[in-house]
């Protein structure tokens, strides 16, 4: 999850405007897939409440200079919403809604609530300070978010809806596809110094074995030419998320969900467990594996990165800031799953191609839940989404056979000059959801052919475990939340020291029987038999 967020922000960042718009019906049909207002009808005004976006360049206050939101405005003022919107530093943001919401009185209309946990969202929906917005949906929607939301992107249903049946908020939605028809999942790969094995002519490793000759050949052979033997492995064996452990079959976190055959696992109770952390305690007898940077802060790793000292890293297939931050250069090549041991297929590590995320909610106090409703319209329409992502084709994007890729896209501070940025860059992750249709294509552009190829062949690669299991999981119950709460502190303190310990070898693989009990003492099965509800209730929610 940490990975997801950080390659998110790279290409996203917030802000937030607000609008206001009109309640309209009208027998014209809907171009875009938004409802014209009618001339004889009022402008409806809405209040928006958000945090403000982080960036110094492209600012929302400074909006009307951008064409893409003069598309924006038309948007809304054609279903006739006029915007006002309640900015808040972003930086305060987390303790503002939680103050105004707790209070429950002078509320905006629509607010972004992703700061809160769902169990305090749901508590504030029993309170009867947010809206249920089925009913709302089904008696005043045009039926863009249906479409969104059945049609589109149905996972969201699953992710969104509570326990009671009920929906109580809104989320970004986004869709990764291939030449237009297929999912493109992006992976969690090792990363290996591509320009070290041209160097020292080393073929590209096929196996675990293979892999850890590799990293001493690297260090042995001084890839990095400073006569020190000081090139390394970075991996934190704390979870399982690092992607060697996907090498053995295992899930990536303490408990998993495999979604082809829809079952929660424990890396814990998987057959690869006791090789994986053999293995680890290999790397670390060779030296190869840099243990001082365990559990260290991303600055470590980033310096370690800046002298040219990493050999190998977990992170995305078709990541390119990495080498950015090598002084003078280098070059990553993604591996595929390596075979670890016998009879256990390798897994690979996903980043699921849809994705739903963040919160924003109406509120008891708004004035006209119909506008409310219809402001949601114009978000979930085809126009909005693609004003959003891609902007206005001709100045951010242009047709590549077939498929939409960006034009000459430069710094937030040539965008800001030149004016020609996305919705995205304009207001996203503020009081404005993100909707966003990308394909593949572009970021293959983007990318030397080793990665490109090394994604083509990961859309197809089975088995797989995901890297956010959250998003296959319904909303649990009280009764569930409650549970995992209780479980979870402990449960994980407790597991990342034993597996960082075992790795390291300061614990001993004979006494297995005694740590597995102890995680059953803590509350592991009872946390894989919730997770196992969840997973099966998110799988029946239609």
């Amino acid at each position: 999850m940490k990975k997801w967020k950080k390659a998110f922000l790279l290409t996203m960042t917030a802000a937030v405007p607000i609008a206001a718009m009109t309640a309209c019906s009208t027998d014209e049909k809907p171009k875009d897939g938004v409802s014209p207002a009618s001339p004889a009808q009022q402008t409806s005004k809405l209040k928006l409440l958000g945090p403000t976006r982080v960036n110094k360049f492209i600012k929302f206050d400074d909006r009307e200079k951008y064409p893409v939101w003069k598309e924006f405005d038309k948007l809304f003022s054609g279903a006739g919403l006029q915007l006002d919107y309640e900015l808040v530093p972003n930086e305060q943001y987390s303790v503002v809604i939680k103050t105004r919401m707790a209070s429950g009185s002078s509320l905006p209309d629509i607010v972004n609530i992703s700061a809160l946990d769902n169990t305090t969202v749901l508590n504030l929906a029993k309170q009867g300070v947010l809206l249920d917005l089925k009913p709302l949906i089904e008696k005043y929607s045009n039926g863009n978010i249906e479409k969104m939301y059945s049609k589109e992107f149905p996972f969201a249903k699953k992710t969104t809806t509570s326990p009671d049946g009920k929906m109580y908020w809104f989320s970004n939605l986004h869709k990764k596809m291939y030449q237009q028809k297929d999912p493109a999942p992006v992976s969690l790969t090792m990363l290996l110094r591509k320009d070290w094995l041209d160097k020292l002519k080393l073929p590209v490793p096929t196996t675990a074995d293979e892999y850890l000759q590799t990293l001493k050949a690297m260090r042995d052979g001084d890839a990095n030419g400073n006569r020190q033997k000081d090139e390394v492995l970075v991996y934190d064996p704390g979870d399982f998320s690092g992607s060697i452990a996907q090498w053995f079959g295992l899930g990536t976190a303490i408990t998993a969900v495999d979604v082809e055959n829809k079952k929660v696992v424990s890396p814990w109770y998987q057959e690869g467990i006791k090789d994986y952390f053999r293995y680890l305690q290999k790397l670390v007898k060779e030296g190869v594996l840099d243990t001082s940077l365990i559990g260290a802060q991303n600055e470590q790793i980033q310096q370690k990165m800046a002298d040219n000292k990493v050999a190998s890293l977990s992170d995305y297939n078709l990541e390119t800031y990495q080498e950015q931050l090598i002084r003078g250069g280098g070059e990553f090549l993604p591996l595929m799953p390596l075979k670890a041991v016998g009879g256990i297929t390798p897994a690979a590590q996903l980043e699921p191609p849809f994705l739903a995320w963040q919160k924003y909610a109406i509120t008891k106090d708004a004035k006209n839940v119909e506008a409310a409703i219809k402001f949601f319209d114009v978000i979930y329409s085809e126009k909005y989404a693609d004003l959003f992502y891609w902007g206005i084709e001709g100045q951010t994007y242009k047709m590549d056979g077939g498929a939409k890729v960006y034009i000459n896209k430069g710094s937030d501070e040539e965008d800001a000059k030149t004016g020609q940025v996305t919705g995205a860059h304009l207001f996203g992750g503020t009081v404005f959801p993100s909707v966003q249709f990308a394909n593949l294509e572009f970021e293959l552009t983007r990318v030397p052919k080793h990665k490109a190829d090394n994604e083509l062949n990961v859309m197809k690669y089975k088995p797989y475990f995901v890297n956010m299991n959250q998003n296959y999981l319904a909303i649990p119950d009280d009764k569930q939340l409650e549970m995992k709460t209780k479980i979870l502190t402990n449960l994980n303190t407790y597991s990342t020291e034993l597996a960082t310990k075992l790795a390291l070898g300061q614990k001993s693989l004979d006494d297995w029987d005694q740590y597995m009990a102890e995680l059953k003492k803590l509350g592991l099965d009872q946390l894989l038999e919730i997770d196992q509800q969840l997973h099966d209730r998110y799988n029946s929610i239609q």
